[in-house]
Parts: C-alpha cells; sequence; structure tokens
C-alpha cells in the first residue's frame, strides 16, 4: 500500500511548493502532483518593486536539509540585529545576533527568487508541476478524495493539500467554516532605499499610524541600501494615504520612521490589503488538508507566515513519511492524528505571539504608551530578557530551546 500513494497540492505559491519539496524528500515514494492556477513568472522584477520575506534561522535549516540554501543565500539579506523603538518617544531596544551567538537573527529573501529555486528543486526532486490548471469544484463523496479542473478532467488522490490560500467555495464543499476577524488595520507594503552601506538592521517601530516593520533586502550597490517595509495602518486612514503623490507618501514613511537611517532616497511600488484574521473551524476533513494560509493568517509585523509554513511543511513530510514506511493509507485521519496536534500547537504559540506583538505596537494613548517605553528601556538593560525575544524571532521558543 506504501509505494504509489498519490498526494495532490492545489496551489503553487511558497508554501504549496514547500509542502511538495518536504514531502518529496521524506518519502520520495508518493507520486506529488502540484496545480497551480496560473502561469509561474518569468523575468526579473523592478529591484524597488520586489517583495520579501523574513526567513528565520530554524527555517533555513530546513532549506538546507531540502538541498535549496546553497542556491538562495547569496540572493538574501542576513538580519544581524533588530532595533526597536517607539517614534517620538523615549525607549528603544537593540537585539543582535552576537549575542546569541548566531550569524544572524535571520535573513529576507525577495519572494521571486525563493519562488524560482523551489519550483527548480520541486521539478528536480520529480514532482508533478502543472501550470496553469485551475480546480473548479472538489469532490468528497468518492472512495477518495478528487478535485474537478476546468480542462474538463478529474483527478484523485490520497491526500490532497489546500495551499491556495482562503479558497471560501472550497471550505463550503467540505463543510468547514470559516470565522473571519478583521483587525481595523490594512499593511502597506514597499519597497525602500536609503543611501549608505547595508548593514543589516531591520527595525520594529511604533508610529502614530501603526506598527511599521523595515527590513534589510540584498544590496545592489555599496552605496544604496534597500529594504522591505510593512507598515500597518488603521482602515481610517489607508485611502488617503495610499493616495499621496511618490514625494508627499516619502515624507510621510520618513516622519514616521524616523532619520536613523537618513532621507529616503525612493520608494517603489505600493500594495495594501486588510488584515483579516481568518480561523477555519477544522484543518482535516475525509482526505482534505488545509495547510499554509488556508489554515491560519497571521499579522505580517512579525514575519513569522511564511516560517510557519515551512515548520508545518516539515512536520507532515516526517508524519507521511511515518505512515509509508508502516504501509498505512496517508489520507486517513489516524495518520495525520499525529501531524494535526503538533501544527495546531505551532499555530497557536505563534498566533498568539504575533497577535500580541501587533497589539503592543498599536496606538494606545499615554497611559498605555509610557508602561510599553519602560519595558523597551528594561529590555535593553536587560540581555537575559533581550535574548528571550530574540529567540523567539529566529525560531526558538525559549533560550536554548529550538523548536523541533
Amino acid at each position: 500500500m506504501s509505494d504509489g500513494q498519490r498526494v495532490l497540492i492545489l496551489g503553487g505559491g511558497l508554501a504549496g511548493l514547500s509542502f511538495a519539496i518536504a514531502l518529496a524528500t521524506a518519502a520520495p515514494t508518493l507520486d506529488v502532483t502540484l496545480l497551480e492556477a496560473h502561469p509561474f513568472r518569468s523575468g526579473t522584477p523592478n529591484p524597488m518593486d520586489t517583495r520579501g520575506s523574513a526567513l528565520n534561522l530554524h527555517s533555513v535549516e530546513l532549506l538546507k536539509r531540502w538541498d535549496l540554501w546553497s542556491s538562495l543565500r547569496s540572493y538574501t539579506g542576513a538580519i544581524s540585529d533588530i532595533h526597536v523603538s517607539h517614534r517620538g518617544h523615549f525607549g528603544s531596544a537593540l537585539m543582535t545576533a552576537e549575542e546569541l551567538d548566531v550569524p544572524a537573527l535571520g535573513y529576507v529573501v525577495e519572494n521571486h527568487e525563493l519562488g524560482r529555486a523551489l519550483l527548480a528543486r520541486a521539478e528536480q526532486l520529480g514532482v508533478n508541476v502543472r501550470a496553469p490548471v485551475r480546480c473548479v469544484s472538489l469532490a468528497t463523496s468518492a472512495e477518495k478524495p478528487a478535485v474537478l479542473i476546468d480542462e474538463g478532467g478529474r483527478l484523485t488522490a490520497d491526500l490532497v493539500l489546500l495551499a491556495a490560500g482562503v479558497a471560501k467555495d472550497w471550505f463550503e464543499e467540505l463543510g468547514i467554516g470559516v470565522e473571519e476577524r478583521p483587525t481595523g488595520n490594512h499593511a502597506v507594503v514597499f519597497n525602500a532605499s536609503f543611501p549608505g552601506v547595508q548593514r543589516g538592521r531591520a527595525f520594529e517601530r511604533f508610529t502614530p499610524h501603526g506598527p511599521l516593520a523595515v527590513l534589510p533586502l540584498p544590496s545592489l550597490a555599496r552605496s544604496e541600501q534597500r529594504f522591505n517595509v510593512v507598515w500597518s495602518v488603521p482602515d481610517k486612514e489607508i485611502e488617503t494615504l495610499i493616495s499621496l503623490e511618490n514625494e508627499t507618501f516619502i515624507s510621510a514613511f520618513q516622519n514616521a520612521f524616523g532619520w536613523r537611517l537618513g532621507r529616503v532616497s525612493d520608494v517603489g511600488q505600493r500594495s495594501q490589503w486588510p488584515l483579516l484574521r481568518l480561523i477555519a473551524s477544522e484543518q482535516y476533513r475525509s482526505g482534505f488538508l488545509l495547510v499554509g494560509n488556508a489554515a491560519h493568517t497571521l499579522h505580517p509585523v512579525a514575519g513569522q507566515g511564511l516560517n510557519l509554513s515551512l515548520r508545518e511543511a516539515d512536520l507532515l513530510a516526517s508524519a507521511l513519511a511515518i505512515a509509508v514506511r508502516e504501509g498505512q493509507p496517508i489520507g486517513q485521519l489516524g495518520s495525520l492524528k499525529r501531524y494535526l496536534e503538533q501544527a495546531t500547537d505551532e499555530q497557536h504559540f505563534i498566533t498568539r505571539s504575533t497577535d500580541l506583538l501587533a497589539t503592543l505596537f498599536n496606538r494606545r494613548g499615554p497611559l498605555l504608551d509610557a508602561p510599553r517605553n519602560l519595558s523597551l528601556v528594561l529590555l535593553d538593560l536587560v540581555p537575559a530578557a533581550r535574548a528571550r525575544v530574540a529567540n523567539l524571532g529566529i525560531g526558538q521558543r525559549s533560550a536554548g530551546n529550538a523548536l523541533g
């Protein structure tokens, strides 16, 4: 029963490709097929218009295990330290890689480079990648799960992974409910450049609008620093901010971020979307499994969404490898129970941590801002506390206790 069991992955984004690679690496006898609704992009975008993702150290170890890191390393920006501060108030903290005795606190990789590397590795491992192919509906009544595609065919599998984000039509077909919790904020994402040499410092900033994350991207020239910016803005302010002319927007960003990197040289194209907390009532139903953003959405300020998906891919691969070795059907709940327990535990921990961080970064008024500012001062004065917070960011639950 173990040989030839089939996994069908719906969604060829970073999460879907990561799950395909993890499964093909841990259980090579599985037949893994990935369907992506859109053609994979080719070419290189304007350096000021790229998007990036933060990788913690645990994710880097996974990419090394999957034989991906060597092809990616030169396209990443190392985070040597993280500066946390509140614009216009006293109190700040600096968390450094040196304190934790690690080469970096994490790395920032441009999504188009990560996507290319994942796609190439998936195909190298024998994953059947089909794009563009759109799934039009799920078939849940047959003995095995199946999907109907726009080409008119029907594809069956032993296990179907839904990795294309929150597709409500699919959830309704499975009888899985989705609870939507608006946060009252939008994310504005863009690249910004500053003069000078890139030193690998990331910034987490309290601003009058909302939390602001500024992450170092690989340098293209010694005289210019590029950063990927994620700015959380209240819903009522988003239309005004996003419609500003370029120079006026730069001025608004400069005012919110400050002058620690000097004058803003340029900003790239801006993207924005509402920040919603979407919670699925369950993640498994009759051979269908929700993974990646379909299973969880996180506030982007902490940059942990992709890291959680990579962690889950590794956990699922381990669970299915055991099922294959023991000759068990991979799509049955018994084979997935351990994974679901571990993944749910990871999701709850990371969700609570990122929601807490986002809440702390919200504008709350002087009575609540004062103790927060004092905590930043104390954090900077107490190395042990600072190291504990930094360990969460690099993929450890507490100092010296790596995930997994």
